[in-house]
């Protein structure tokens, strides 16, 4: 309203109160042609008689704009916010917060953070727009497989763009374990082969696995699948809902690792597996998924199965396979570990000639079962 519009009102409410007050005006009558009941009414004759004439158009509600929030977050623990939301590379509001407890527990102090007050920080700093409730959801139900191996769930995307690399990415259903390998044409050959490593190096034999109807999921993918006897459950047409779970893999990969790679990297392909080799083992062993029955990384996830535990019925293997596959590559690599430090301990005593202890390192990539850790280390 203008200026002269709240004058107008504010003289014609005067007017009505004054009627009111020389009983010229009943007050049922005043309250009608003020749009109030009685007792609005006298709360207002009230209010004017305390504070004057300017509080007949009312104040706003709530703490008063000079005055700061009670319980607002101080502001280093506001950057302290910002700072993990940063590190993550704009993840969702439960990894922020497990990050600030991992990693930011001194600089939050006595302060816990929900997750409501890590929403709001990060809606005041415009780095986060709410979404838009009222959109329908395909798919809600929820659901998770009984052991790990039971299902994992497989998918192809283009991150960078078409014809210049094809990610692929698989997930256990169970467990949340992940692999993800880049490669150049969406071929069943090049799929078979990253699936075979995958297998390879899985900590639990893998009993089916879920695709869509695309052509890299055919031909040696499939003859793949039945040397091993994995059985292939294909997804209706037109259904990605069905992949949920690979298909939430794609964009966490991308939120959280591959942007911090720069434009000469994502045209390298071997670096880009690199950079996903390492985000793999630490998405295996270190970070926590937030997933349904989950709150734990997936390395805990099959202790927790292996330990607890019997074996699922429809599951043909025996649990000691698990086991044996999961606690083998530790073995290796606490193997290699030590070599390493004992290369150290022979070249301080002289018992390791320089020449072979300088010659040029040759890298190697070791697949751990519960996650791909790159060691690089001297041949003799």
């Amino acid at each position: 309203m203008t200026e002269y519009t709240v004058s107008q009102l504010v003289g014609t409410k005067k007017r009505v109160l004054e009627a009111v007050d020389k009983r010229q005006l009943g007050v049922s009558e005043g309250a009608r042609l003020l749009g109030l009941t009685r007792q609005g009414l006298w709360k207002m004759r009230e209010r004017v008689r305390l504070f004057g004439d300017g509080a007949m158009n009312g104040r706003k509600r709530g703490p008063g704009t000079n005055s700061p929030a009670r319980n607002k977050t101080p502001d280093w623990v506001e950057e302290a916010v910002i700072q993990a939301y940063e590190a993550c590379g704009g993840a969702g509001l439960d990894t922020i917060k497990w990050v600030l407890e991992e990693n930011y527990s001194e600089h939050t102090a006595w302060v816990e953070l929900s997750r409501s007050t890590i929403y709001r920080i990060l809606v005041r700093r415009r780095l986060h727009i709410p979404h838009d409730k009222s959109q329908p959801h395909l798919h809600n139900k929820k659901y998770a497989k009984g052991y790990p191996g039971e299902e994992v769930q497989i998918d192809t995307t283009e991150p960078f763009g078409k014809c210049k690399g094809t990610m692929l990415s698989i997930i256990d259903d169970y467990s949340r374990y992940m692999g993800a390998y880049v490669y150049k044409g969406a071929t069943s050959l090049s799929v078979a082969r990253c699936f075979t490593h995958f297998l390879d190096h899985a900590p639990f034999p893998v009993l089916s696995v879920r695709t869509d109807n695309g052509s890299e999921f055919k031909k040696d993918f499939t003859k793949l699948c039945k040397e091993r006897g994995i059985i292939i459950r294909r997804n209706p047409p037109k259904t990605p809902q069905h992949n949920g779970k690979v298909e939430r893999l794609h964009r966490t990969i991308e939120e959280e690792c591959l942007w911090r790679l720069v434009r000469d990297e994502t045209t390298d392909l071997e670096t880009t597996q690199y950079k996903l080799n390492l985000y793999q083992g630490w998405y295996n062993t270190t970070r926590r998924h937030n997933g349904y029955r989950m709150q734990c990384t997936p390395r805990q996830k099959i202790e927790t199965w292996i330990i607890n535990n019997k074996t699922n019925e429809l599951y043909e293997g025996d649990v000691n396979e698990t086991l044996t596959l999961y606690t083998g590559d530790y073995f290796n690599l606490i193997v290699s570990f030590f070599r390493r430090v004992c290369l150290g301990w022979m070249r301080e005593m002289g018992m390791v000639s320089s020449e072979n202890w300088m010659r040029p390192p040759a890298t190697r990539c070791v697949a751990s079962r519960a996650g791909v850790m790159l060691f690089q280390f001297n041949s003799i």
